[in-house]
């Protein structure tokens, strides 16, 4: 889930060509024909069948078989934008987020408008004691275009911050998703250290660096492909009088280490340098509700190239996230948290 600090992995059939293998008549048809031999009877057979490139209609599939960037899940709660935190002090918070997923090249050959594509994330944060905080989120398709056929869970995750010093948390976290176009499911793993540097009273600079791992288990395949990536994000945040905070970062992913191939094309699996952008705020609309929103482009190998990218539905192919989300916050104790301010209201 991708918040203040972070925002922050394909398919296609394949068709063999049918190649033909020129042959000499009889000699005596030959001899009676008048027919010269056929130089190309001493030619050497032709290679062995390639494989054709992809139609445009396999293609077309890619768009909505490749997704799922393990984004940098470092920061909880926008809200923490706002009131400078890391690890949520105290409290919980639930809340409801809708993605509206663009991209230039649709799963129907086309562009993904707006309102194509669609998740709907309920996620959930619980400030632990001691500087802890335990986060989950599940995530359901909420539309898809027509020529799509995916499964309505789309995936979960399951996050552990903690506050390691002044201004510094370590967050780990876990994933799951069902692959697209196929039966299997993908688990990602992420470790990250994130780290805020006061430049003025109402101004931070975030850093984070860590790495994240994408295990794909697909059912009717022979092998069991794993990209490993070693992963940066910096940001700048903006939060003003405990009520409103603004973010923009990037992220930068960088292949360490990759294995298997492809489960439906085969092609050995080749990912690429990632890049993603992200600029978001979030606002307390009254003492237990805030509201945030954000945009992020996200950078997933290319269509043309099916090793770049991975059987995924979130983020494994470019495209363009506009997220929407609302948040309840609920004090479950009266406890002051750990800046010694009696903990604040909603977040998002």
């Amino acid at each position: 889930m991708n918040r203040c600090l972070v925002p922050m992995i394909v398919v296609g059939a394949l068709s063999l060509s049918a190649h033909t293998v020129r042959a000499l008549p009889p000699p005596h048809l030959i001899d009676e024909l008048s027919v010269a031999p056929d130089d190309s009877a001493a030619e050497p057979p032709p290679p062995p069948p390639t494989t054709a490139p992809l139609s445009d209609a396999e293609l077309a599939r890619l768009s909505l078989q490749d997704a799922k960037t393990e984004v940098i899940t470092i920061s909880g709660s926008p809200r923490g934008v706002a009131e400078d935190f890391l690890v949520l002090p105290s409290g919980a918070e639930l809340g409801a987020r809708l993605r509206l997923i663009t991209a230039d090249d649709g799963p129907a050959g086309g562009k993904l408008k707006l309102t194509d594509l669609a998740l709907f994330d309920l996620h959930g944060q619980w400030g632990l004691t001691h500087g802890y905080e335990l986060d989950a989120a599940v995530s359901v398709l909420a539309k898809q275009p027509s020529a799509s056929d995916e499964g309505v869970w789309q995936g979960a995750m399951l996050a552990l911050r903690r506050d390691l010093w002044a201004r510094t948390a370590l967050a780990l976290s876990g994933t799951a998703a069902p692959l697209v176009g196929q039966p299997g499911y993908d688990l990602g793993a992420s470790a990250f250290v994130a780290h805020k540097h006061r430049i003025t009273r109402v101004v931070d600079f975030a850093l984070a660096a860590g790495a994240s791992a994408t295990f794909l288990r697909p059912t009717h395949a022979v092998d069991q492909p794993d990209v490993i990536e070693g992963a940066g994000h910096a940001a700048i945040e903006v939060g003003f009088d405990r009520m409103w905070g603004g973010w923009m970062g990037v992220s930068y992913a960088l292949p360490v280490a990759h294995h298997g191939h492809d489960p439906i094309s085969g092609m050995a699996l080749a990912p690429q340098p990632r890049l993603d952008l992200t600029i978001g705020n979030a606002v307390q609309l009254s003492d237990d509700w805030d509201l945030s929103v954000e945009l992020s482009i996200l950078d997933r190998g290319d269509r043309g190239d099916p090793a770049t990218r991975l059987p995924l539905l979130d983020g494994g192919f470019d495209q363009i996230q506009l997220s929407i989300g609302i948040t309840r916050r609920l004090e479950l104790s009266r406890s002051r948290d750990a800046r010694g301010i009696a903990s604040p209201l909603i977040t998002l």
